[in-house]
């Protein structure tokens, strides 16, 4: 998931033209897996005031790479306050942020805005309709997770994983 997430987010949104080598070489480095160093090389960006839409996304994308989600949620929120292109991909790292910190309202928020966005993909909407079962579940809203079980079983009734959710939710 990572590899397609780190693709997706800048081969779709990134101007490279007028781009700084910090930014060019963040991307690099988050590509080749080596997050620390990418992290580094987008504060530079940041510190010197430019490009920071970019900046501060490819900042949350290490961030979440190096699982430190308050931090990645601050840079992608971050990011939106800079006009960074708004995606898909972007508000579900977001919603895998709140997940990761116990904040499934907020969580529930911003799946809900990936799902409403234009440049969603088969791929990212299975995956933010089949978290979202989790998110309600996390809130102990045990009807609204049977409802949206139901609605990702009738869309995506080849998935294998949806039975064991079946099957929990029935001891609910």
């Amino acid at each position: 998931m990572k590899k397609w997430i780190i693709g997706i987010t800048f081969v779709c949104t990134v101007v490279l033209v007028g781009c700084t080598n910090h930014v060019k070489d963040g991307i690099e480095l988050l590509e080749a897996g080596k997050y620390e160093e990418a992290k580094t090389s987008f504060e530079q960006e940041i510190e010197r005031g430019k490009n920071l839409d970019e900046a501060y996304r490819g900042l949350g994308i290490a961030c979440f790479e190096l699982e430190s989600y308050e931090d990645a949620v601050k840079a992608f929120h971050l990011a939106v306050k800079n006009e960074t292109e708004e995606t898909a991909v972007l508000y579900s790292m977001m919603g895998a942020c709140y997940m990761e910190t116990g904040e499934y309202e907020k969580a529930l928020d911003v799946y809900t805005k990936a799902l409403s966005m234009k440049d969603i993909t088969d791929n990212i909407k299975q995956e933010v309709q089949y978290n979202l079962i989790a998110v309600y579940e996390k809130m102990t809203d045990w009807d609204g997770a049977k409802k949206q079980m139901e609605e990702y079983k009738k869309a995506y009734p080849e998935d294998e994983r949806i039975e064991k959710e079946a099957d929990f939710l029935e001891t609910r």
